[in-house]
């Protein structure tokens, strides 16, 4: 049987301190090797403050441009008046990535936007390895190779292009933990990607609604991706088929 490795992340530190927490026990008790930090969300500097503790980890910008929240908004770290484009009256991210295309958001502003994220999860003191992008902004102004560029620029690995798809399995499938452990099943030799967004089914996450999301339903979906990276009987999966945990900066490693 050849070997499956897969680059594991958990996206959206920072949007809640249930999130933060959340990924740093997918870390430190499960399969997580990555994190992605949306800089500009409320809870950033809380969760700088429990990354600096946590090793065997790579550390990236989750490039934001977008709060897809109903009732949780945020900004950028620019100020409002700098990128002018990619927020609305308030000063604030528009829903999607699409309201960035229909407003015409420009691509030199994006990339400055890009650049005062990466600078300001250096200035928290963490070691950045990677840069990838929330709800695929890339796409907007036709910015995807210059960000490529951008992020080459300041030694960073462009996530974006690494890891396929783990195999498509039936809908039927319950459940995040069962959903991963079915593709896994299903998996050959080869370097895969899997992504979640931990959080715990708690009070402060029940707020969160997306597209008038019945309260609670957010949590409960997001609390399944924290044992997406947990669970035993994901563990096991992993252990029994000799699935390797990787690091964006082991994505290239051939030995």
């Amino acid at each position: 049987m050849g070997r499956i490795r897969l680059i594991t992340r958990a996206d959206d530190c920072g949007m809640a301190l249930s999130a933060n927490r959340a990924i740093i026990e997918a870390c430190t008790r499960g399969i997580a090797r990555n994190v992605s930090i949306m800089v500009p969300a409320p809870r950033f500097k809380a969760a700088a403050e429990l990354l600096h503790e946590l090793k065997g980890v790579d550390l990236g910008v989750h490039f934001t441009l977008n709060a897809e929240w109903d009732n949780v908004k945020w900004g950028p770290v620019l100020p409002p008046e700098k990128v002018r484009s990619l927020v609305d009256d308030k000063g604030l991210f528009y829903t999607t990535p699409m309201h960035l295309h229909e407003r015409h958001a420009k691509q030199e502003e994006m990339l400055a936007e890009a650049r005062a994220q990466i600078e300001a999860a250096r200035a928290q003191g963490l070691e950045i390895a990677y840069l990838d992008t929330h709800m695929g902004v890339e796409w907007v102004a036709k910015t995807g190779e210059k960000l490529a560029r951008l992020v080459e620029q300041e030694g960073l690995i462009w996530a974006n292009p690494l890891g396929k798809r783990l195999p498509k399995i039936p809908d039927s499938t319950q459940g995040h933990p069962e959903r991963l452990i079915a593709q896994l099943e299903a998996a050959t030799e080869n370097t895969y990607l899997t992504v979640g967004h931990p959080t715990y089914d708690d009070e402060e996450v029940r707020r969160f609604r997306i597209n008038a999301s019945p309260e609670g339903e957010v949590a409960r979906d997001r609390d399944g991706q924290r044992r997406m990276f947990t669970d035993p009987k994901v563990l096991q999966c992993v252990a029994a088929k000799g699935v390797e945990p990787i690091r964006y900066s082991q994505a290239g490693d051939k030995g």
